[in-house]
């Protein structure tokens, strides 16, 4: 809500057009009807076009074997870039905070993330944009407090069961006590640090991959030796760089690519991995697609 109400404001000035309101109901919560209505009525107010759309986000997560965290999300993206298409718009902003951020690198560095994962939320994703992600929760609240405009808050935020609610209600305001001040800007500083050598290191990892690995119809493969001698922050990312472009929708883990790393070292003569067989061949080490063949490309893979 703040976040268009702050677009709409700065369209004119900007060069850019608030095309539509777009809002999925996740049918997770017994107030999710009320939301769509709120939704409906705020876009009729501001003037914009809604889309709205329904998903069975605790069926799709059982159907896909997700957690519901990650099939509302999923869910969500994929909601949002059909409705971007139907509205002829370029752009898909959506409403993260520096809040949000600080949360998301708490979750990544207790879960282990490399560089890249603690760069946390990425202001730009392809046609996703962050255009809040430096603004406090607080302040777009008092904006909208200013402006007279009510707000809803999702109820299932307050219960602690979810990882980022924990973070959110328990592990952040003891950081604060513990730091004697706000630690949420500091901790998205860290991301925002974390985030540009990560997304340097992964440019120079994709220039390897585009000049190591060879791309055939059933798969990849790679001079091990080659291979072996870059150093291991760039070795990893041409592996994990490798698997993603076999995996398709698959997730790929920091365990997936340890497991190839021992491939590649002879560690183990192969592996099951995202979308292909892994093993090492005279020499060669020899990604085999295990489904139909490429998956559809982002267009980023090079090769």
């Amino acid at each position: 809500m703040a976040l268009t109400l702050l677009l709409q404001e700065l369209a004119e000035r900007c060069g850019f057009v608030v095309a539509a309101v777009a809002h999925l109901n996740h049918r997770l919560r017994a107030a999710a009807s009320g939301d769509e209505a709120f939704c409906r009525e705020f876009a009729a107010r501001a003037g914009l076009p809604i889309v709205i759309d329904a998903v069975d986000v605790q069926a799709y997560a059982a159907a896909e074997r997700l957690s519901v965290e990650e099939a509302a999300r999923r869910a969500r993206y994929t909601f949002l870039h059909r409705a971007a298409a139907d509205q002829g718009a370029d752009r898909i902003a959506v409403g993260h905070t520096r809040d949000d951020q600080a949360e998301t690198f708490l979750l990544k560095l207790i879960r282990g993330a490399g560089l890249s994962g603690l760069g946390g939320i990425y202001p730009r994703r392809g046609v996703i944009v962050r255009p809040l992600l430096d603004v406090a929760r607080a302040d777009l609240r008092a904006y909208l407090v200013g402006r007279s405009e009510t707000w809803v808050e999702d109820e299932s935020n307050e219960w602690v069961g979810n990882p980022r609610n924990r973070i959110r209600h328990r592990v952040l305001p003891e950081l604060d006590l513990a730091y004697g001040g706000a630690a949420r800007p500091s901790i998205a500083r860290t991301a925002h640090l974390a985030r540009e050598d990560g997304q340097w290191l992964d440019e120079l990892g994709q220039r390897r991959l585009d000049e190591l690995g060879v791309r055939a119809a059933d798969g990849l493969e790679f001079d091990a030796r080659a291979l072996g001698s870059e150093p291991l922050p760039i070795r990893r990312r041409v592996l994990w760089l490798a698997l993603k472009a076999v995996a398709g929708n698959r997730e790929v883990g920091l365990e997936h690519v340890e497991t190839a790393l021992e491939v590649l070292a002879g560690e183990c003569a192969g592996a099951d991995l995202p979308g292909c067989r892994m093993e090492l061949r005279r020499g060669k080490l020899v990604l085999r697609l295990s489904g139909q063949g490429w998956p559809r490309s982002d267009g980023n893979l090079g090769l």
